[in-house]
C-alpha cells in the first residue's frame, strides 16, 4: 500500500500537537483527518482479510499518544490484508456492496484525499507517484457519479486541460 508508505513519510514522528491544526477539510484538524482515515483504512483491512463483508468503521482513539506509531501498525495490518485478499468477495457498505477491487480503490482514494488535506506538515507534502494518483483517479470516477453525496464530496471543480493527475483527482473530489 504506497500510498499508507507516503502516509508515513508525511506524518513522520508527528506528535498530536503537531496534528492539531487545521486541515484542508473544513472543521477538521489534522489529527480528525488522520483519525478517520486510519479507520477507513481498518474497516477495509477486516475486509480484505476475510474478517468480514460488512466492516463498520472503528470506534475509539485510534491515534494514541503516538500516531506515527498508530500509523504504522495500521500498515503492518493492511498491507497483508490486501495481499491476501480473496478477489471474489463482496464488501458490503451503508451506500452500497461493492467487489473487492472496488472497495481497494474506495481505500485509495480516501487515503490519497485525506493524505493532500493533512498536508503540508512540519515542511513535508504527501508527495505520490503519478500512478497512484492515476489508480485514484479511476477508482474516484467510478465512485463518484451524478448522484454524489454532498456531504461527503464537494461539486467538482473545473480544471484546465494541463492540469496534472493529481489537480483531475482533487478536482473531482472538490478540492482546491
Amino acid at each position: 500500500m504506497k500510498s499508507l508508505e507516503v502516509q508515513v513519510v508525511l506524518i513522520g514522528s508527528a506528535t498530536r500537537s503537531d496534528l492539531a491544526g487545521e486541515s484542508r477539510c473544513p472543521g477538521w484538524t489534522r489529527c480528525d483527518v488522520l483519525e478517520h482515515s486510519i479507520a477507513v483504512t481498518l474497516r477495509f483491512a477486516r475486509f480484505a482479510s476475510g474478517e468480514t463483508d460488512r466492516p463498520v468503521l472503528p470506534a475509539g482513539d485510534l491515534l494514541g499518544a503516538d500516531p506515527a506509531a498508530s500509523l504504522h501498525a495500521v500498515v503492518a495490518t493492511a498491507r497483508p490484508s490486501w495481499t491476501a485478499t480473496d478477489r471474489s468477495r463482496v464488501c458490503q457498505l451503508s451506500f452500497g456492496d461493492f467487489d473487492a477491487l472496488t472497495a481497494a480503490g474506495i481505500n485509495l482514494v480516501d487515503i490519497l484525499a485525506h493524505g493532500w488535506d493533512i498536508s503540508p506538515l512540519q515542511n513535508r507534502w504527501f508527495d505520490c507517484e503519478d500512478d497512484l494518483w492515476q489508480v485514484g483517479l479511476a477508482a474516484a470516477r467510478a465512485l463518484l457519479g451524478a448522484d454524489r453525496d454532498l456531504r461527503h464530496y464537494a461539486p467538482e471543480v473545473p480544471v484546465g486541460a494541463d492540469a496534472s493527475t493529481q489537480e483531475r483527482f482533487l478536482a473531482l473530489l472538490g478540492r482546491q
